[in-house]
């Protein structure tokens, strides 16, 4: 068990030292790149509320999805920490990305607090991570609020956003981590699960 908690960490180190050497116009360019990709599948197309987060620091930049949803009445919620457990995904009352008023909440996450309408199902859940395997294995920040929500699976499909310097050959895992069913990046789009 420690092994697993001591690579875990390393490769978070490794991974969060590689993302954060991306310039900004890297970052941008490629997650326009993402983006789009995104926006073009049926999944995407298909679905009718969404869950996805807000980036902050090198992560995946999402507003061109966020736009796009809300441009075509999708509802759309983003994810605002709960308690030392919990986080919940609250709806975007506003109807573009410019209008949403956000507020730094816990680890620097800007959070929509002037919404109390939360999304309780959601057809896909788009989230970040420090690192992918190609089996849809992921690293996050290790705090576990979204490996405590997706246990729970309130989204018909997961998606993973990730630069391909995030893609690893292997993450270690237990069975109480729930991998995600589609990976994105700027180089492909990796089908785990099929929907």
């Amino acid at each position: 068990m420690t092994e697993n908690i001591l690579s875990k960490y390393q490769i978070r180190q490794e991974i969060s030292r590689i993302r954060n050497s991306l310039s900004e116009s890297e970052i941008v360019n490629s997650s326009n790149i993402i983006s789009s990709k995104v926006i073009s599948t049926k999944e995407f197309k298909n679905a009718r509320s969404i869950g996805i987060y807000y980036p902050i620091r090198s992560e995946v930049k999402t507003f061109e999805i966020i736009k796009h949803s809300l441009a075509t009445k999708k509802i759309i919620g983003l994810p605002r920490i709960i308690d030392s457990k919990r986080i919940a995904f609250f709806k975007i009352m506003e109807k573009s990305l410019e209008e949403i008023k956000l507020t730094k909440g816990k680890y620097g996450i800007l959070e929509n607090m002037l919404s109390d309408s939360i999304v309780e199902e959601m057809d896909l859940l788009i989230i970040p991570g420090i690192a992918f395997d190609l089996e849809g294995n992921r690293i996050g920040y290790g705090k576990g609020y979204y490996d405590r929500f997706l246990s729970s699976r309130k989204a018909n499909y997961i998606i993973g956003l990730a630069f391909e310097n995030q893609i690893i050959k292997k993450i270690p895992y237990t069975e109480y981590d729930i991998p995600v069913d589609l990976l994105f990046t700027e180089k492909r789009i990796i089908y785990v699960n099929s929907i």
